[in-house]
């Protein structure tokens, strides 16, 4: 009888120590399990951060780039514009050069036929004050 209560204790101490053991690798298991947990939540939480500003950011240079886009086109079509005007008014320029010159020519033209004929009239009166 003492030998089975002897160990039974011995059983009893035994399953004390491996219960006291197993109860206190759950315990640091536990323990480690929410300190896993709390990082996790951190580097969540960090990531949602980065995220959130990332897109931000992306946000803004997606407005500055349609900004820079719509000043672009309007900029180049700015610049078809003046580049057709100065073609315009190159030929016409030129047009009105060539026309300036033509007026310029004809009345040298008129003048030096004008001249020759009040010279011719003028010879014409000297020949007839010299007959009379």
């Amino acid at each position: 009888y003492q030998r089975r209560v002897r160990e039974n204790r011995e059983r009893q101490k035994a399953l004390k120590a491996t219960l006291s053991e197993r109860f206190n690798r759950t315990a640091e298991q536990a323990k480690l399990l929410q300190t896993m947990q709390t990082e996790v939540t951190s580097i969540e939480r960090e990531l949602s951060c980065d995220i959130s500003l990332l897109r931000d950011r992306i946000d803004r240079c997606n407005m500055r780039y349609s900004e820079a886009r719509r000043r672009h086109e309007e900029a180049e079509r700015e610049y078809v514009a003046s580049k057709l005007e100065l073609h315009h008014c190159r030929e016409q320029k030129e047009a009105l050069e060539e026309h300036l010159y033509t007026i310029i020519t004809m009345n040298e033209q008129r003048k030096s036929e004008k001249l020759e004929h009040l010279h011719n009239k003028m010879q014409q009166l000297d020949l007839e004050l010299q007959e009379q």
